[in-house]
């Protein structure tokens, strides 16, 4: 090659990297742009106040960082970018309500095709109800911009942009994650039916920006006024100032190395930062609280203009009243509150008082008395750095039944030493778990019932004055309420418990899932779904139950039928879908009956088999047909 060609050669290249650079920086420009454009649709960085974002903290914290990126805290709340969508959107068309929503994806915007909701809301302000089955108009169609998303552990949900200044407000859908345990595949869903509603209640659209916004980002200000909106947060989800606080002074004290390794060789607490674990248990419990909680805010128009000024390691009630109708049914708040709706109560707990919804798990522990006798507090079984992001336990080095055991073994070492002598259940059984007695499934939330966190005792009075299921029956499904006193009175020392007729003679897992209000049948639903019930109660007896549940009228109810069913012998390859039409149901559950028919097993008392194993269908459609049909609306 000679010189001449060696030069135009070696121009060639430079150009073509000079240009490859240009391109480059020319995309990177752009996805600045984009997302300079995107974030300027969403609550804005919140001004001053001493946050300095989680970005900060990496510096001198990498390791305890991490962790906090791996977690579902970190990404409960994100700007809508590619990173963070889960969902399909480009060509689908998604139907609710009898409206089409057409979303589609250029480059890295995503966009909506909808009726105009802020229309819609503006027909609401002068008395038209858009949604109202009779309303004969069409509502006018926008294409909007999808700006943020909320969830990324079981489900997403997306906010679309408003005209006022930064609000923004829901899709009606949410986009179910894929789960390979249970064979599901990720899908649409509408947002009315991924809660536990009746099935005639009108649809609700939400703001983030007043309603979300307490408990999915940092540091919250609606910015709501007469003047419009002007919403701003410290960080979107929950970052490290949620629970440290405000970190300025905590930054500007250790900017210089000398200074940070002066600080690590004493043992002097650093009070420019909270630390959750050096708090008293009640102090440290209220930094998860101010999210984990039911409360009344105590000026909702100081909230709605310039939000909280609650730091973790102050008291929490100075803002916010604890609702609480176990230990204060007198509050007036709660008294008025009850007035205004009589339905408010059961929206959240129990007719004895006790937290039955979701995210609000607070509300159980400052009830408990493993807290209000002793130190317990949420680090006692959770670990925001150490624990897996599932469910953050604390890891224990101890051979537990249950990794929740972890935080019991602190003030109850002496029980461990003989767990099978208090238990009364093999040691290294489910029976023998702290928290499948003490804190058993009677939460319910996302699709599926969760843990109490009011630590008590199972008590069959109870679950008869307040429809609570006990810890017993929910693994003992075969079980009747009348066994249950017996083995408490026997091993337990409780006193026994007179038990109804109509209880005496049919398992009460069977009653509360066929006879049962929504709210039973869905964590019984889930029971039946759960192995250590199947295995303690066995499975060959549940198939023909569960099916009567394809067809109930809550579609949560059916959905955690469904996947409870599709877990049993012979039904994972059941066609059946908790959408389709009533038909489509009703065959589904004739077909899974058909299905357990043809691999029958032994026969199980009060659970509708005869002495032969044959399904008593007549028994077992009168109980389903004294259902309790009262409505149920859980606020999650």
């Amino acid at each position: 090659m000679t010189r001449a060609r060696s030069w135009i050669v070696g121009l060639c290249l430079g150009l073509l990297g000079l240009g490859l650079a240009l391109g480059r920086q020319g995309y990177l420009d752009a996805q600045a742009r984009d997302a300079a454009a995107l974030a300027a649709k969403t609550p804005a960085p919140r001004r001053g106040d001493g946050y300095v974002s989680s970005d900060t903290c990496v510096g001198c914290h990498p390791d305890t960082h991490e962790s906090w990126r791996r977690s579902f805290h970190r990404t409960m709340t994100q700007l809508a970018t590619p990173a963070a969508v889960r969902a399909p959107f480009d060509g689908v068309t998604l139907r609710a309500g009898g409206r089409d929503y057409k979303l589609s994806r250029e480059g890295d915007t995503f966009l909506v095709e909808m009726p105009d909701w802020e229309w819609a809301r503006a027909q609401a302000r002068r008395g038209v109800d858009t949604d109202a089955p009779g309303y004969a108009g069409e509502l006018p169609r926008r294409r909007f911009q999808v700006v943020m998303t909320t969830g990324s552990h079981h489900m997403q949900t997306y906010w679309v942009e408003g005209s006022r200044g930064n609000e923004v407000y829901n899709l009606p859908f949410v986009y179910l994650f894929a789960d390979e345990r249970a064979g599901d595949e990720g899908r649409w869903l509408p947002r009315e039916e991924v809660f536990l509603r009746p099935p005639d209640a009108p649809p609700f659209r939400q703001t983030w920006n007043d309603n979300c916004i307490l408990c999915h980002s940092t540091g919250p200000q609606p910015g709501l006024s007469k003047d419009g909106v002007d919403t701003r947060v410290a960080e979107l989800g929950i970052g490290c100032e949620a629970c440290h606080g405000p970190g300025a002074a905590h930054v500007e004290r250790h900017r210089a190395p000398l200074a940070r390794y002066e600080r690590r060789l004493d043992d002097v607490p650093d009070d420019t930062i909270v630390n959750p674990a050096r708090l008293p248990p009640a102090r440290a419990a209220a930094v998860c609280g101010q999210c984990h909680a039911k409360t009344f805010i105590n000026d909702q128009r100081a909230w709605l203009e310039h939000g909280m000024t609650f730091k973790p390691g102050e008291d929490l009630e100075r803002e916010r009243t604890m609702v609480l109708p176990r230990s204060r049914p007198e509050h007036p708040w709660l008294r008025a509150s009850a007035r205004r709706d009589p339905a408010f109560i059961g929206q959240f707990f129990w007719p004895d008082g006790m937290i039955r919804v979701s995210g609000r798990e607070y509300n159980g522990v400052v009830e408990s008395r493993c807290a209000t006798a002793g130190e317990m507090t949420c680090t006692s079984c959770h670990s925001m750095h150490r624990g897996a992001p599932a469910m953050q336990l604390q890891p224990s080095d101890a051979a537990l039944v249950d990794p929740g055991d972890a935080g019991c073994r602190e003030c109850h070492a002496p029980l461990f030493a003989d767990v099978a002598a208090h238990t009364r259940h093999a040691p290294d059984s489910q029976g023998s778990a702290c928290v499948n007695c003490h804190m058993p499934y009677t939460t319910y939330g996302l699709l599926r019932a969760l843990r109490s966190h009011l630590v008590d005792s199972p008590t069959v009075r109870v679950s008869l004055e307040s429809g609570r299921p006990n810890a017993c029956n929910l693994c003992h499904l075969d079980r009747t309420l009348a066994w249950t006193s017996e083995q408490l009175a026997a091993g337990w020392g409780q006193p026994p418990t007179a038990v109804p007729d109509d209880w005496k003679d049919i398992s009460a897992g069977t009653r509360w899932l066929l006879a049962g209000d929504a709210s039973q049948r869905a964590l019984l639903a889930w029971a039946f779904g759960w192995a250590p019930a199947r295995a303690a109660a066995g499975d060959e007896w549940m198939a023909p139950l569960l099916a009567q549940l394809l067809d109930d009228p809550y579609a949560a109810v059916r959905f955690i039928a469904g996947r409870a069913l599709a877990s049993l012998p012979g039904q994972a390859q059941l066609e059946y879908d908790f959408l389709a039409p009533e038909r489509a149901r009703r065959a589904a559950r004739d077909a899974a009956i058909d299905r357990w028919r043809a691999q029958p097993g032994a026969p199980k008392e009060r659970v509708f088999q005869d002495e032969r194993g044959a399904l008593d269908v007549a028994g077992l459609h009168a109980l389903t047909r004294a259902r309790d049909d009262r409505p149920v609306d859980l606020r999650e």
